[in-house]
């Protein structure tokens, strides 16, 4: 595919000019004659490998995207004029070039929708069904501030995670770090040692000799295991029904599992109230979220109730039958259901998500943290106490 910038004119005899990627100068011409336009002129353009390769976009800029197009279009600015003056805010950024293709496709009579779905690795499905909601129902500026509330959201969730998994993170590897050099570095001479003495070793020192042994003696297995078993996992996660057993499974653990099951609830419940409210009919919304919860296993279920929803069964009716979704919420459905204001009680249960997330991220890692200590001390322990039973002995034996 190469890019072309062309000039052409419209139905209405107006110049205009833009930019297309397209595979050969008659595809160019295909195209714009099939939106209506006339071509006049197309050159191919050498665009850097960066722009190439049509880099994503850091979430901060497309939540500075929406903020400015939605204040612009509320300022009653046209639509190719904002997204030229936003174009110029970007300017030397990786959003710079893909606001100008929109502004190119837009001014040469493409809609905005169908010119952002065609840059699907900055605008995703969802952005692209509610932007096509918010023009036909006219409320485009509100639709961008729905998303700008969205990302925030999202943006504030994977910063609250990072930042709790930053101290455990570090103390797992300092922790490993030292046990691997304790029975790598330590324990071999101390086993060098004992060869000399004619000493019946305690149980406890023949064990954390075989684990010195193994650790020394097999670690390009270890190596090739740690390198190939995620590989391995990644490979075998393209099988659906496998990606999704192991969301079940996951979803199951004893402690990290109900946070795994709020994560894609929390997504879920989310992104459908944001549809739903965006103009977007329902069964289309349950469509959209099946690619945004991040669980093969939750995605599987809305598969099912999607259908029944297509079948005539409330949705709340649908959700109930798979124990992925709490009872909770589902009952708070069946009152927005009843009500007619599902949009609120999909907002209320993602704001309940929002509030109950970050502590139980909190409780957990206030756990864990003194578990990887205790085991830190329990592991330098029994290296100590390896090392001093024989010396005892020794002292036994003079």
């Amino acid at each position: 595919m190469s890019l072309f910038h062309y000039r052409a004119f419209n139905a209405a005899g107006e110049a205009v000019s833009g930019e297309l990627e397209a595979a050969s100068l008659a595809a160019v011409e295909q195209r714009l004659r099939g939106r209506g336009v006339w071509l006049r002129d197309a050159t191919e353009q050498v665009r850097a490998a960066g722009v190439a390769r049509r880099r994503g976009v850091r979430r901060a800029e497309l939540i500075a995207f929406f903020v400015e197009m939605s204040l612009l279009l509320r300022a009653r600015i046209t639509l190719p004029t904002a997204l030229e003056r936003v174009a110029e805010d970007f300017t030397g950024g990786r959003m710079g070039p893909v606001v100008g293709r929109l502004h190119a496709d837009v001014n040469s009579g493409v809609s905005l929708p169908q010119a952002m779905a065609g840059q699907p690795r900055v605008f995703s499905a969802q952005v692209v069904a509610m932007v096509q909601a918010g023009e036909v129902s006219g409320r485009l500026p509100e639709v961008f501030e729905s998303l700008t509330a969205y990302l925030q959201w999202l943006d504030e969730l994977v910063s609250d995670i990072r930042q709790a998994l930053v101290y455990p993170l570090v103390v797992t590897v300092a922790t490993v770090g030292l046990i691997v050099g304790l029975f790598t570095l330590v324990v071999p001479r101390f086993v060098e040692l004992l060869q000399g003495l004619a000493l019946q070793t305690p149980l406890l020192t023949r064990a954390v000799m075989a684990v010195s042994q193994f650790l020394v003696r097999g670690w390009p297995a270890l190596l090739a295991a740690a390198v190939g078993l995620p590989l391995l996992l990644r490979l075998a996660r393209r099988s659906e029904p496998f990606a999704r057993g192991c969301d079940r499974l996951l979803m199951r653990l004893p402690v990290f599992g109900p946070l795994v099951a709020m994560f894609g609830l929390s997504r879920f419940t989310h992104n459908l109230g944001m549809l739903y409210r965006a103009g977007i009919p329902l069964l289309r919304g349950l469509e959209i979220c099946r690619h945004l919860v991040g669980n093969r296993a939750i995605a599987g279920a809305l598969d099912e109730v999607r259908q029944g929803v297509a079948e005539g069964a409330p949705l709340s009716r649908c959700l109930g039958r798979h124990d992925f979704f709490p009872a909770t919420l589902v009952t708070m459905i069946a009152s927005g259901e009843t009500s007619g204001s599902l949009d609120f009680s999909l907002q209320s249960v993602a704001d309940y998500y929002d509030k109950i997330i970050p502590r139980r991220i909190k409780l957990i890692f206030a756990v864990i943290n003194p578990v990887i200590m205790l085991v830190l001390i329990a592991a330098v322990g029994c290296v100590a106490l390896a090392v001093v039973l024989p010396i005892l002995q020794l002292w036994q034996v003079r």
